[in-house]
């Protein structure tokens, strides 16, 4: 959904903000300020706390540390992956 909230917003913005990175702050605040809006209505049940976040981003970071070490050891030449 925010994929394709980005891609909306981008498109309608790209006139007032030529400069893309720009275009993409306003955008990304533009889904803040939409996140926030749906919070106070009460439409967000789920809501993972700071403790599953962090959980969550060590598990992703673990797999990615596991792929560097072994690229780390094969070298950049692909090798890796045959």
């Amino acid at each position: 959904m925010r994929e394709q909230f980005m891609r909306i917003a981008m498109a309608r913005l790209r006139k007032t903000y030529p400069f893309k990175p720009q275009r993409r702050a306003v955008a990304a605040k533009m889904w803040s300020d939409y996140l926030e809006r749906k919070a106070m209505k009460g439409w967000f049940k789920y809501q993972e706390s700071q403790c599953q976040a962090h959980a969550r981003w060590q598990d992703e970071e673990e797999k990615l540390n596991a792929r560097m070490d072994i690229i780390g050891q094969n070298g950049n030449t692909g090798e890796h992956y045959e």
